[in-house]
């Protein structure tokens, strides 16, 4: 049945049926996560970085130098976790953790467009981070090669700063020196700013000298390293993932469980009802058998007759009568593949449903190794099916010791008998088939309660003298290897004929054509119940959950409901009757009721087509309609009861009928 709908079928019958376990695993999933996320405290990641001295528009001008600089930036990135630059961290904050679990938690990335180095820090502490990566940042600079020069470049910057201090003062004196030549007159005052003039001179030519030299040894600074961005606790960010933790949780368990729907459905060989499918293994697929309540069981036909269980199985009892040719057939097997699968059940309720369609059943327990039916209907099992096929006295003599009367019309009980240790040597003895004659001869149809085929070949011999065998399978637990293998039992056989498979236990409200028989009205009141009503009518006076009451004269009062119940009409056509005029109703203890006469006097005005006796061979006449007025009746009928009431009904249709006749007559005559 499996392979006979489509993927998408399948996957959503599957959805429904473990619906439950999807949202279990899903609820233990979240649950799981948001129990872990709630232990668990926030992660801050800082971050630092460095800053590679290169001159970006070259680097773009020269591929080349920038893919040498993206190989150098690689090398940093790994030195940044190495215990030589990691060691001092720890010394200089006073970790209390190694170099091997701090390498762990440091993470370097190279810019794949700009030379920076970002250094990356997680830790519980956004300060704690925020300090640790900024000294793996100072200390990975302190130890790259490029520091000594550049504290070199640093010195050197200093004196030069110091020289053109130097050369300002001296630029400074000598133009002093020139103004203060220009006003003076002496001679000796001349001669000596002159000579001021030349040493001061000389000295500033000296010292620029030295400044060029010394600027020309400097150094490039900007292939020295230094830190772009410093890590702070403010620009630290924080990753909870509460909700998105939980979220992958439950996605988690959502995906789990899909999987093992799809694992337990590949696997899963169980035979799975459909309710578009006709055929499961080549059988054909007769329909549902419902669960039923424990306190019904087993005999539920008898129990529950009105429930959609036993409708169910009235509905098989046609199935089985198509399937065998348009005829009830005489002799039938039941077959299943294990004990519990509820063939028995079946095959009891199944014979009472052939019992009280007024033919006289007799159900017969096959299984005499270990049968339990007279257990359903409380009789002994003093002899039975195995003493007759083992005896030697006449089969009719055994017979008639052995039926037993179940204490349901039509329906009577042969037991197993006594357990024998060889009950297939019986079984294909020919005493089998005269006792089956036997049983046809006294019986319109016989049904055997065979072995579960797991217990032996039993019934394949059963069903050679069926004229068709009905296999139950359980509709929770029967698999395709155990409905092949009660085929391949029956295949051994070549008279064995195949009514069809019934899936026994299954809820009939999942299946669209079992779950509310359309042509079967639910009466608010039962008859019987009317019934009741009827006979106690007077009893009680005009109670608020009474149907039926006495008025002061003594005729019958009727509510809307038990008029429309006796009538056999809807509530709505009651009130269209009330309204027209054609019910006249009364009200007591403000309630409306309807007189037992009125009733009897809208029965009694019903137009009826007069018909008269044909005969075989003749064609019906066509008469006219007649209708019929008699006289209101008086008094109240002899009884209450519906029947009672029904046959003074007919009684006076009769009469009408006859009236009728006779007025046409003399008619005719005249």
């Amino acid at each position: 049945m499996k392979s006979a709908s489509a993927p998408f079928q399948i996957a959503f019958k599957l959805v429904l049926k473990w619906w439950w376990l999807i949202l279990l695993s899903v609820a233990l999933g979240a649950g799981v996560g948001a129990f872990i996320r709630a232990r668990q405290p926030d992660v801050y990641y800082a971050r630092a970085t460095i800053w590679f001295g290169q001159n970006i528009g070259t680097a773009l001008q020269d591929p080349t130098g920038f893919s040498s600089l993206q190989d150098l930036m690689t090398i940093y990135a790994g030195l940044t976790t190495r215990d030589r630059v990691l060691q001092p961290v720890i010394e200089k904050l006073n970790l209390n953790v190694s170099a091997a679990d701090l390498g762990e938690r440091v993470s370097a990335v190279p810019d794949r467009n700009l030379p920076l180095l970002e250094i990356w820090m997680a830790d519980t502490d956004a300060i704690r981070a925020a300090d640790i990566v900024n000294a793996v940042a100072q200390e990975v600079i302190t130890q790259s090669p490029t520091e000594k020069v550049s504290q070199e470049t640093e010195f050197k910057r200093q004196q030069l700063r110091k020289l053109e201090q130097q050369i300002t003062e001296l630029q400074d004196k000598y133009n002093q020196l020139l103004s203060a030549g220009a006003s003076m007159t002496s001679a000796v005052d001349i001669a000596q700013n002159l000579e001021d003039q030349t040493t001061t001179q000389k000295a500033l030519q000296d010292v620029q000298k030295l400044y060029a030299d010394m600027s020309a040894t400097l150094n490039d600074p900007s292939g020295a390293l230094q830190i772009y961005d410093v890590a702070t606790a403010q620009n630290a960010m924080r990753v909870t993932g509460s909700i998105t933790s939980v979220l992958l949780s439950g996605v988690a368990g959502l995906v789990i469980s899909l999987a093992t729907i799809v694992l337990i459905a590949f696997f899963d060989d169980r035979l799975q009802w459909q309710d578009s499918v006709d055929m499961v293994d080549g059988v054909k697929v007769l329909g549902p058998l419902g669960i039923v309540p424990r306190p019904k069981l087993p005999l539920y036909m008898i129990t529950m007759p009105e429930a959609i269980e036993s409708e169910v199985m009235r509905q098989l009892r046609a199935k089985i009568v198509l399937a065998a040719g348009g005829k009830p057939p005489r002799v039938m097997t039941m077959s299943s593949y294990d004990s519990g699968d509820g063939k028995t059940v079946t095959a009891s309720n199944l014979s009472l449903a052939w019992a009280q369609s007024g033919l006289r059943t007799l159900l017969v327990d096959g299984d005499i190794r270990k049968g339990n039916l007279h257990e359903l209907f409380r009789l002994p099992n003093v002899m039975g099916l195995s003493d007759i096929l083992a005896g030697r006295d006449d089969i009719g003599v055994l017979i008639s010791r052995s039926v037993l009367e179940s204490g349901y019309e039509n329906l009577a009980i042969l037991p197993c008998g006594r357990a024998t240790g060889d009950p297939a040597s019986l079984l294909s003895g020919p005493r089998l088939q005269m006792l089956v004659d036997a049983l046809k001869k006294q019986f319109d149809m016989v049904v055997f309660d065979a072995v579960p085929a797991i217990g032996g070949p039993d019934t394949a011999f059963l069903a050679e003298h069926s004229d068709g065998v009905l296999i139950v399978v359980h509709a929770q637990r029967t698999t395709h290897r155990g409905l092949q293998r009660v085929l391949q039992m029956f295949e051994q056989s070549h008279k064995a004929n195949i009514f069809g498979v019934v899936f026994n236990r299954l809820p009939l409200q999942v299946t669209s054509s079992y779950n509310r028989p359309y042509y079967r009205r639910t009466l608010a009141i039962s008859p019987d119940h009317l019934s009741r009503e009827i006979a106690a009518a007077g009893t009680r006076r005009f109670k608020l959950n009474a149907n039926v009451n006495l008025a002061e004269d003594g005729v019958r009062l009727y509510s809307v409901l038990a008029a429309a119940v006796q009538l056999g009409v809807t509530t709505d056509t009651i009130e269209d009757w009330i309204k027209t005029g054609y019910l006249k109703v009364e009200t007591h203890s403000r309630r409306r009721w309807i007189r037992e006469t009125e009733i009897m006097n809208l029965l009694e005005r019903i137009p009826r087509q007069t018909v008269s006796k044909l005969t075989s061979g003749q064609s019906n006449p066509q008469q006219p309609s007649v209708t019929v007025e008699l006289p209101a009746p008086t008094g109240k009928p002899a009884s209450g009861k519906i029947p009672d009431l029904l046959r003074g009904q007919r009684d006076k249709l009769l009469a009408a009928a006859r009236g009728s006749e006779k007025a046409q007559q003399d008619e005719d005559s005249q």
